[in-house]
């Protein structure tokens, strides 16, 4: 072997060496971070909102924190890995309060039970709903689009990111009480609902405002009505079902933050603590707004229990009227 390759086979050992050390250190950060778990796909609104949390959370508490998507099961897959976690702090779930709420309304195999297997943490974010047509399309108003689905049943269909939601059940509603005898179709999340709205396979969609506030100001969609109690920030310029005739559907839902049961009362109020400064951040309030969520200081866990109950109490009515049984 010659002298000049040795310099070169050196040079190569060590640029090795570093990406091997890189590696280990890349997992060994991965395994050392905190797990905070999605319940619905990358790229979503649920996720865009869930991110601007984590990065400020990172800085909060000190540490790395990782976004874990894992959709399915209109939220009980995500509730089910969170179950399974070792409750040490490390792990929290950020969703809606139908997953434990709802859910164990309609599915008679749930595999978890919300009263036994989480800790709440705080509330995170409320939601108003929309339903919202292709912008191209004939309808501009409700009450237009009401007429072509009570007239033509390929226009009574309505797509929901997930059945055995408060989402299903808003469908449900409103296909009662606007006698237009809608079939809901689910979805596994918002982008994929979007899509089909976009591409002419469904007519209709109805989700939170976070799916449609960016489609609606770019001109790709319109949302028809919204569920708010009063108008949508984001959309000042779209009536309220309340408005148009529907006061009982004046109703949205709720993220809110939880962790295994068992976790030590300290790891809670660590994260509790940590989501009061965070979602207490002007830009953290304006970005949650932008994206189409409604920004909420954060709550104590016993408010997180308060507010399942209002929730119960208010759905309980709907879900029995309305037939529905999951797997």
């Amino acid at each position: 072997m010659s002298d000049r390759s040795t310099p070169t086979i050196l040079a190569l050992r060590r640029s090795l060496l570093a990406a091997a050390l890189a590696a280990a250190s890349g997992a060994a950060l991965a395994q050392d971070a905190l797990r905070f778990i999605v319940p619905f796909p990358a790229g979503g609104a649920a996720d865009s909102f869930s991110r601007v949390i984590v990065e400020k959370l990172k800085d909060e508490m000190k540490q790395n924190i990782v976004v874990e998507n894992r959709p399915g099961a209109s939220t009980r897959l995500a509730a089910e890995l969170l179950k399974g976690a070792p409750p040490d702090g490390r792990t929290v779930l950020n969703t809606l309060l139908d997953t434990m709420v709802i859910a164990p309304m309609v599915y008679a195999n749930l595999r978890y039970d919300p009263a036994k297997d989480f800790a709440p943490i705080t509330m995170v974010t409320g939601i108003d709903f929309g339903i919202a047509v292709k912008a191209e399309g004939p309808h501009k108003t409700l009450q237009q689009y009401l007429e072509a689905a009570r007239a033509k049943k390929d226009q009574a269909f309505v797509g929901v990111s997930g059945l055995g939601s408060t989402l299903h059940f808003l469908a449900f509603e409103f296909s009662r009480l606007s006698k237009s005898d809608m079939t809901v179709v689910p979805f596994q999340g918002g982008p994929a609902m979007v899509t089909n709205l976009l591409g002419d396979q469904l007519p209709t969609a109805m989700d939170g405002l976070g799916v449609f506030v960016a489609h609606h100001k770019a001109g790709r969609v319109r949302v028809l009505a919204t569920s708010g109690e009063a108008r949508a920030v984001q959309l000042p310029e779209v009536p309220t079902f309340k408005e148009l005739g529907y006061p009982s559907l004046a109703f949205g839902t709720a993220y809110a933050l939880y962790a295994p049961a068992g976790t030590p009362p300290a790891k809670v109020d660590e994260w509790n603590q940590a989501m009061r400064k965070v979602l207490a951040l002007p830009e953290v309030k304006q970005r949650l707004q932008d994206i189409g969520y409604t920004p909420m200081a954060a709550t104590t866990p016993a408010a997180v229990s308060a507010a399942e109950s209002r929730m119960r109490e208010q759905w309980a009515p709907v879900v029995k009227a309305s037939g529905f049984k999951g797997d």
